[in-house]
């Protein structure tokens, strides 16, 4: 299935809207007497909503790619247009995406606005609900299972480096703190081809297409924490604060030559103020986190390369042959050759 087909797809009539689209089912929504309710300290009726329920339900659907989904612990939907959703909450992690359109949602008593490439992550057990839809508005609905998220996500995105460890550690900590983040990326085609990859092997799946979803969810999250970090440090600049991120990222980008002070200079600090701001925020030393961000090279290339060891001990910038290989014995139990062969 290509781009044009999934746009095609998305935009076409479901049965579901066709029906609402007829004055005598105007006013209907869906059936929401599957999931038990209660009535909240505002008086609203709050639906309690099921991965499993909705599963239960897609299944029933018999669409061809029903086996596929059967097995699979994230389900995507397309938001019926003419359509609001009541108060609700659930016991999965979705994300929201609007691929056209604008669209309001109540969140926690608060109006938020999702304009075109917004996302809205939103943690479970959080009441929200989504205000009527109309014919130019395509919100797409990604389900996912708590652990899906959790282990295959945040930790494979964590693996990916120092900056990108801090940047899930904040994301983590923001979602438990509000309960939902809004990220703005109207304009990022790396995301959009990668939301466009996922709907196209979740459509049409193959034989290998979980583990191609999977590979395209990791390059969603991926942009959508670039997103996060840029939103903090614009937000920290325009209120005359200390932001962490950026002075990660600094030392990611030129950590085979960048020193403390050299580093301080630049961002305006005195060495040793630096210094304890850097471990009072990520709990390591400038230098323990420059050896990580080698360490973590050395294996991306350990993994992905035939490079005799020597070759990248030189590589990411390691003199000392010997300290390498203790600090590399440190971190992963393993001799680097030992590293290789269990990849094989």
């Amino acid at each position: 299935m290509d781009k044009k087909e999934i746009r095609k797809r998305l935009t076409a009539y479901t049965e579901t809207e066709a029906e609402l689209l007829t004055p005598s089912t105007k006013t209907a929504a869906m059936d929401y007497d599957d999931f038990s309710s209660f009535i909240s300290d505002n008086g609203d009726r709050v639906y309690q909503y099921t991965f499993e329920r909705h599963l239960e339900s897609a299944l029933k659907k018999g669409l061809p790619y029903t086996s596929f989904i059967e097995s699979s612990q994230l389900i995507i939907l397309k938001h019926a247009r003419h359509s609001y959703t009541p108060f609700h909450m659930h016991d999965f992690i979705e994300m929201s995406y609007v691929y056209s359109g604008d669209v309001e949602m109540i969140i926690n008593n608060e109006k938020v606005l999702l304009k075109k490439g917004a996302f809205c992550l939103l943690d479970t057990d959080v009441v929200h609900r989504i205000l009527e839809t109309s014919e130019d508005d395509i919100l797409i609905n990604f389900l996912m299972k708590k652990e899906y998220f959790s282990s295959q996500m945040l930790s494979r995105l964590a693996s990916n480096g120092t900056i990108s460890q801090f940047a899930v550690d904040a994301l983590s900590e923001t979602q438990k703190h509000d309960q939902f983040i809004v990220f703005e990326a109207l304009n990022n085609e790396f995301l959009l081809d990668a939301v466009e990859g996922v709907l196209s092997h979740y459509f049409d799946p193959g034989s290998d297409s979980h583990e191609i979803i999977d590979a395209y969810m990791i390059i969603v999250f991926s942009e959508l924490l670039r997103s996060f970090q840029k939103k903090k440090s614009q937000e920290s600049k325009s209120a005359n604060q200390f932001y962490i991120g950026d002075i990660l990222d600094y030392m990611e980008k030129n950590y085979m030559s960048c020193t403390l002070k050299e580093v301080a200079q630049l961002f305006g600090y005195n060495p040793s103020y630096l210094s304890r701001l850097i471990h009072k925020h990520v709990g390591k030393s400038f230098i323990s986190i420059i050896q990580d961000i080698k360490l973590n090279h050395a294996i991306l290339l350990l993994k992905n390369s035939s490079l005799p060891i020597e070759q990248i001990i030189q590589q990411i910038g390691y003199k000392n042959v010997s300290f390498f290989y203790k600090k590399f014995y440190e971190k992963y139990q393993l001799s680097p050759n030992e590293y290789r062969r269990s990849q094989l």
